[in-house]
């Protein structure tokens, strides 16, 4: 079970001021297009593998070692007994301060639960990365 966190701007025009226009017509409505200025953003947490995908969790606040538990608790879990019932699985996670805290090694282990070994900086060998891709562009 491969999973990620994602960062999603959901505000229209943020691609920044642009501009289209012939000369003299500096202040002209139609060459003029407006941008948002603080674009808004959203980040959620998922997990997908062969079985299946899980559900979003949508995260409000800083993911530290004892949230990142919660989410697993919470999302993972089930999410992995629905796509696996009880058949064996590994999961997967990046080496993000929280998911390589001791105290969330120790929470796999008491579950149960083996964690794949992971290189460090390596989004792209990531297969959840490419919905991320997916999920964004139906934004």
């Amino acid at each position: 079970m491969f999973s990620d966190e994602s960062k999603s701007c959901i505000s229209f025009g943020n691609q920044g001021p642009r501009v289209w226009r012939k000369r003299g017509e500096a202040q002209n409505p139609r060459c003029l297009r407006s941008s948002v200025k603080f674009p808004q953003s959203v980040m959620v947490w998922g997990a997908m593998s062969s079985a299946g995908v899980g559900p979003l969790c949508f995260l409000r606040s800083k993911v530290n070692a004892a949230f990142y538990q919660e989410v697993l608790e919470h999302f993972m879990l089930p999410a992995a007994d629905e796509l696996y019932g009880d058949a064996d699985f590994i999961f997967q996670q990046d080496l993000a301060p929280a998911q390589s805290a001791k105290t969330t090694s120790t929470w796999f282990k008491d579950h149960g639960i083996p964690v794949l070994d992971w290189p460090a900086n390596s989004p792209d060998l990531n297969p959840i990365e490419n919905l991320w891709g997916i999920v964004k562009r139906k934004m």
